[in-house]
């Protein structure tokens, strides 16, 4: 399981949520597109972003996180730039194949 599926990381989610939904957010701060409460997994749907990535250091705090459509989700997604890739080199083999 991945680090998104800690049981720290599902309660802070759901907190997010639950804030974002009492407060009447009903468009996406960074691109003004309405959300949809009702269903989950659509390009509009709410989900909780960290502020801070992990890659740079943010922890799973309640403080850390905003609510963002499912779309700037995906785009910002932690995705890592090239230079922040780790280089992979191919393995050598040990010896050479026997045909």
């Amino acid at each position: 399981m991945g680090r998104t599926g800690t049981a720290k990381w599902k309660r802070v989610r759901d907190q997010a949520l639950a804030n974002a939904l009492d407060a009447g957010l009903t468009r996406c701060p960074l691109c003004r597109t309405g959300l949809d409460w009702t269903r989950s997994r659509q390009p509009n749907s709410p989900e909780v972003d960290h502020v801070v990535p992990h890659s740079k250091g943010g922890l799973d705090v309640i403080e850390n996180t905003r609510v963002i459509c499912r779309l700037c989700n995906g785009r910002l997604g932690g995705a890592l730039t090239k230079r922040e890739r780790p280089i992979v080199k191919p393995t050598e083999l040990e010896s050479s194949p026997i045909w």
